[in-house]
């Protein structure tokens, strides 16, 4: 008998399906196959669910997979490199996003069918399936390496050998390079409103320029270090990860980098650059700050015009902000996502630079001594600190801009016996003595819970760290300062000329920017599910996962509270090079041969 390849297996659909409002595009019925062309609204209702399969930021599987910038208390299997082929932890995106690449043909294959349903509508849907097939392709691209491309929706009772190999990684990025343009053409500049979130041009010209820069990054661009005898397919003999380094794919990245710019700004995507006298904002007086306030409201405000590519789906219950939030046993909040000691330090200082490097700033045995901020005593390493570091993150006696009671903020302190430590609980504490502010709205309620604002996939900032980092690799440095500059000025930090000149012996060269950018890209997009998969593309990720620190919880003295303590139930793990790629579940590998699981799996 011919053996058959099922859909539970490479083709897998997940569905995760919620409420459908202007924050919330994925419909609230789930459309089968069927039913789903037999009018218009169930046409809309099925394109809404290709939207659905997309990874939620704001759920704790997903960016604890995502992320080393908090420790936290729930699910730690994947940062302790607790999975396997046969066992591939909380979330695999190789099932996921198959059986999403599959919906989205479905729908290119059968919209014509549907009566009624205007011919340009049904181009632009199909522009949107051909956008998200090509995102869902760099999903997998980004976390596996080399992959099969899917070209169509296979019929469940394919025959295996019809199912495609792994491609080699250059075919892979052209493909989805291609693919982008392509749905480009058929994508609304703008959606309405009611739309928001939907795909556009200006998120397809910003994800090719994304995905350029992984195919440029050092994992991915001739690493031979891991990649010279793994990774080939086993009947052609061809390696499926490129051997040789090639420097034209960082021009290719700022190419396509400076369009999505030229297109964002056609189409009003601007830094943000909202003020709490709106009258919009105008009941969120704190911070005070005007920096502080902009960094905190970036994304939060809705009509920020910040955001190129948004998640609308509606925050539940037990994702970030109730996680985030401080402690409060009568309403929802419950201190569960707490910024590590190594996060705290990379925050710069208020001349913009690194802790350890500012002349200006105190020395290394002075961070844990103890002054005044605003009338109480806290580290001196929560001093002379930068806007963003004030606006996401919370530390002893800080302030935590949140409504209780009559206040528009509380003083946060977390000593074990004081109002929010650890106390007696043996759940529901910071680990570390921090808390996330970043993705709390100031409007947060102790008692009502959340507010709901779109989560950026990807903003205008990202956009232009990209240009800089791409410029940077490229040898064109005034550019990539340029761009550089744009977003340390949003966030209230003097230039990078002004900021290094400080500091004797130092020469802004091309080794030295880039250094400074992705130390940039790590503070900048802080808790917006970017910093794992960057020090992978970078090839540093063993100095990122590892048993993290925090303060002494257990502290109930300024003394005793101010030490660097190991987070010990945050005992993460990288073993490389194995751990840069996640591995393709055994299943499918046994099932389709010529897969090729990926090395050390």
């Amino acid at each position: 008998m011919k053996r058959k390849i099922t859909i539970l297996t490479l083709l897998t659909i997940v569905f995760c399906c919620y409420s459908c409002n202007y924050l919330d595009i994925v419909p609230d019925e789930l459309p089968t196959e069927e039913d789903a062309f037999n009018d218009r609204y169930a046409a809309e209702r099925y394109l809404y669910s290709c939207y659905s399969h997309l990874p939620n930021q704001r759920n704790g599987g997903v960016w604890l997979m995502s992320t080393t910038e908090v420790a936290s208390s729930l699910e730690q299997s994947f940062l302790q490199g607790r999975y396997s082929a046969t066992a591939p932890g909380y979330y695999t995106y190789w099932s996921i996003c198959y059986g999403a690449i599959r919906r989205c043909y479905l729908l290119i294959d059968n919209i014509d069918s549907v009566p009624r349903l205007d011919e340009e509508t049904k181009e632009n849907y199909k522009a949107e399936a051909r956008f998200l097939i090509a995102y869902y392709h760099f999903l997998l691209l980004r976390a596996y390496g080399p992959i099969p491309i899917v070209e169509k929706a296979y019929d469940l009772d394919t025959e295996i050998a019809e199912f495609p190999p792994r491609s080699n990684f250059d075919k892979c990025v052209q493909w989805i390079s291609d693919l982008y343009d392509y749905a480009y053409n058929g994508l609304l500049e703008q959606q309405p409103t009611n739309y928001y979130g939907r795909a556009t041009r200006p998120a397809a010209k910003t994800l090719k320029a994304l995905l350029w820069l992984y195919a440029a990054s050092p994992l991915f661009n001739g690493n031979t270090e891991f990649y010279s005898d793994s990774l080939i397919d086993p009947e052609t003999g061809e390696h499926l990860m490129p051997q040789n380094y090639d420097a034209n794919k960082w021009k290719k990245a700022l190419q396509y980098a400076l369009e999505a710019e030229t297109s964002c700004n056609k189409n009003g995507i601007k830094p943000y650059d909202g003020n709490p006298d709106d009258p919009d904002t105008g009941e969120m007086p704190y911070p005070s700050n005007i920096f502080e306030w902009r960094a905190r409201m970036t994304y939060i405000d809705r009509n920020t015009n910040e955001l190129i590519w948004a998640d609308t789906r509606r925050e539940s219950t037990y994702d970030l902000q109730n996680n985030a939030t401080p402690y409060d046993n009568t309403g929802h909040s419950w201190s569960n996502i707490a910024p590590t000691l190594e996060t705290v330090k990379r925050f710069y200082t208020e001349n913009g630079l690194p802790i350890d490097v500012d002349p200006a700033y105190y020395s290394q045995a002075e961070w844990m001594q103890t002054d005044s901020y605003e009338g109480e005593l806290t580290a001196k390493l929560h001093l002379k600190r930068e806007p963003r570091f004030y606006a996401w993150i919370s530390f002893h006696n800080g302030w935590y801009e949140m409504q209780k009671g009559d206040a528009k903020r509380i003083r946060t302190s977390y000593r074990k016996n004081d109002t929010y430590g650890i106390g007696s609980r043996d759940r529901d504490y910071s680990m570390t003595g921090y808390l996330m502010k970043k993705s709390v709205s100031p409007s947060y309620n102790t008692m009502a819970g959340l507010t709901q604002f779109p989560f950026p996939i990807i903003r205008l900032s990202e956009l232009y760290l990209i240009i800089a980092e791409a410029a940077a690799e490229a040898g064109e440095l005034e550019t990539a300062k340029n761009y550089l500059n744009k977003v340390r000025t949003k966030a209230g930090i003097p230039t990078v000329e002004e900021s290094w000149k400080k500091v004797p012996g130092v020469t802004l060269d091309q080794n030295k920017l880039i250094e400074i950018i992705r130390q940039e890209r790590l503070i900048e997009l802080f808790m917006e599910g970017n910093l794992l998969w960057d020090v992978k593309r970078w090839k540093v990720a063993e100095q990122y996962v590892k048993t993290p620190t925090g303060l002494n919880i257990m502290g109930a003295t300024d003394e005793e509270f101010f030490q660097e303590t190991p987070v010990s139930l945050c005992n993460w793990s990288f073993n490389s090079p194995t751990n840069y790629l996640l591995p393709i579940p055994e299943k499918d590998v046994n099932v389709v041969r010529r897969l090729v699981q990926n090395p050390g799996y």
